[in-house]
């Protein structure tokens, strides 16, 4: 299987890493450099804030713990 490309960071442009979980069905993606410390969101192709990605990820989370799973 091969590796997916390392993208550029959008501010200084060294590579990001990138980590990729399923939430409920849809993909939360973020996106980090070591470098300049930028961080970005997206989920479900959207971009996406820090907060909502807490708020989405708290949610199913959450979900999941009271139906014991």
């Amino acid at each position: 299987m091969a590796l997916p490309t390392a993208q550029p960071c959008p501010v200084c442009t060294s590579e990001l890493v990138t980590l990729k979980i399923n939430v409920d069905g849809h993909d939360l993606i973020m996106c980090s450099c070591q470098t300049c410390d930028t961080r970005t969101w997206e989920l479900a192709g959207e971009d996406i804030n820090l907060e909502a990605a807490l708020d989405h990820v708290g949610t199913h989370a959450g979900r999941r713990r009271r139906a014991g799973v």
